[in-house]
């Protein structure tokens, strides 16, 4: 892309200026280390073009909307279609999250999402519900409790994110639809879902994940049939690189799972998609999503052999991370979610949730919410970074740090498709917990630097006089009797017999390894709770009941 003698030139005189430079910082006491990102990647203080010497403008970067795609999945950037806002809710029961979701929307957001549907494997009036009831997200038991989350929501009109990949709340989401008249054919949104090891046969019968990805494919043209979580992962402390390598390594692992069901290639990719973070190292982060779009399009297409345009292409939500939100001095968790935030767009994330400041502390109020949502809403229409597609490409720095990402996570992808498959799983497991150490060991060091707490502190006078008050949202132990009541209410109100002909009809679809979807959605049309389905999941399978509050349904 550059002339060679220009290069040479220009590189040469690199070396002298930072040749001439550390000189100048030694005698200033600068740092004496080399710099790196927050991922330790290697940091130069300044790039040229020497940096990028071997970018070749078509093969890697091109143009937007086109292979590969490291400049955005869109021709036409935001200027056609910003991202979707869909703040993450979950607070008390249906009820008040049903509020709080038409509150937010009346306010500009145009998503759905919503935490704590179906995590747990047991009903509200169980002993292992005690303190969980609308404390980590809203509470689901039954159909009847979806339909309130989702009264007066045009179900046509917005994209609906179910996080966690529970298979009853999919169920009870589809069974809302078609009481409406809604055929779930035209219904828009994304399963949280992937697949990991498990089911029989090269068609994994009896894999809940690939059940989800088979019916999707096959009744739900417009639905994202897997949006691959590697958010929270990182927010466990995996790093940039591993982030990008964990999301192409399970995304291609369930496209080849997809594959042995005898689905499309086209088509399950067409509908895949990844939820990525937002971390503080800012341009780290913007390297990160053009560098994902770029490694995963070379892999769909090159390596696993799709030949649609539409699959090859990285589409990705946002949240901003939480595991750099701090209880001191919880206003510059509006700061730093800001950075997380104008990250992804400069990214060219298709979809954004924002971290509340107070997240922290509670479950956010409705006035920090509201603020993160505005925060979205004066990224996109004051900042002017909308009005330009990919405005950092092109710079040195960015563009040699897109590289660097790419090819440390191709090299861990390498190394995860060389082991046995529950090795490898196994193993991002454990570099995240290596990599959750290293980063405490630093923080506690005082090399990573986070304000509030090993720098800049308060002490007990700027307590008194220097900090806002916070007034968290107090957890409400009344939702669980009225979550209680709801529940008794619902199973006095179902048809017995109904509900019994349906269990019957669900344990021997369990057994069989049947796909699990068309008689989930019988179960909960005939207001079977979920514990009560997750009874009938384990007798059929002979598994002993073991309570837990996260992704139970597959």
């Amino acid at each position: 892309m550059y002339d060679p003698e220009v290069l040479a030139a220009i590189a040469a005189a690199q070396a002298d200026y930072e040749r001439r430079v550390a000189e100048i910082l030694g005698r200033a006491g600068g740092p004496e280390a080399p710099q790196r990102t927050q991922s330790g990647l290697p940091l130069r203080a300044l790039y040229t073009p020497a940096d990028v010497a071997g970018l070749d403008f078509a093969a890697d970067l091109g143009f937007p909307g086109e292979f590969p795609y490291t400049r955005g999945v869109r021709p036409t950037g935001y200027q056609t279609k910003e991202w979707t806002r869909r703040q993450v809710v979950g607070i008390g029961t249906a009820e008040e999250t049903n509020q709080r979701l038409r509150y937010l929307m009346k306010q500009g957001q145009t998503g759905f999402s919503v935490c704590g549907m179906g995590y747990a494997n047991y009903d509200s009036d169980s002993e292992h519900a005690l303190g969980f009831v609308g404390r980590g997200g809203v509470w689901i038991d039954t159909l009847a409790d979806m339909d309130t989350l989702l009264d007066g929501i045009d179900m046509r009109a917005v994209t609906i994110n179910q996080i966690g990949s529970s298979i009853p709340i999919f169920a009870m989401i589809l069974t809302v639809a078609g009481a409406r008249g809604i055929p779930i054919g035209e219904l828009r949104g994304t399963i949280q879902n992937w697949v990991t090891p498990g089911g029989e046969g090269e068609a994994r019968r009896g894999n809940g994940s690939v059940d989800i990805l088979e019916f999707c494919t096959r009744h739900m043209p417009h639905w994202n049939n897997s949006s691959i979580s590697v958010r929270n992962t990182r927010d466990q402390g995996c790093t940039a690189p591993q982030e990008v390598a964990f999301g192409c390594f399970q995304g291609a692992y369930t496209l080849r799972a997809a594959l042995g069901r005898g689905l499309d290639l086209n088509q399950v990719a067409s509908r895949l998609s990844f939820f990525l973070s937002a971390e503080n190292d800012f341009l780290e982060e913007v390297a990160k999503y053009r560098a994902m779009r770029r490694l995963w399009a070379r892999l769909v297409r090159d390596r696993l052999g799709a030949t649609d345009p539409r699959a090859w292409t990285c589409r990705f939500h946002v949240q901003t991370s939480a595991i750099n939100l701090t209880r001191q001095q919880p206003l510059n968790n509006i700061i730093r979610s800001s950075l997380h935030a104008l990250a992804a767009a400069l990214g060219g994330a298709q979809s954004m949730s924002v971290n509340s400041f107070d997240e922290v502390l509670s479950i956010p109020t409705a006035a920090a919410a509201t603020l993160s949502l505005r925060t979205q809403q004066i990224i996109a229409c004051e900042s002017g970074v909308t009005k330009v597609m990919d405005p950092l490409g092109g710079s040195f720095c960015i563009e040699a740090l897109t590289a660097e990402v790419e090819a440390a996570a191709r090299a861990l992808l390498e190394r995860f498709e060389a082991l046995p498959d529950r090795e490898a799983f196994d193993a991002m497991d454990e570099m995240t917990q290596e990599e959750a150490f290293r980063r405490q060991q630093a923080i506690d060091r005082g090399e990573m630097k986070v304000v509030g707490v090993n720098c800049f502190t308060d002490g007990p006078e700027e307590d008194a006089a220097g900090q806002p008050q916070i007034e968290a949202l107090r957890y409400d132990p009344g939702h669980r009797d009225k979550q209680i009541r709801r529940l008794r209410e619902t199973r006095a109100r179902r048809d017995p017999r109904r509900a019994e002909a349906a269990g019957r009809r669900l344990a021997e679809a369990y057994r069989a390894k049947e796909n699990i979807v068309p008689p989930m959605i019988e179960a909960v049309g005939a207001y079977l709770s979920i514990g009560e389905i997750s009874r009938i999941r384990e007798e059929a399978l002979g598994e002993p009941f073991v309570p837990t509050t996260w992704n139970f349904g597959r």
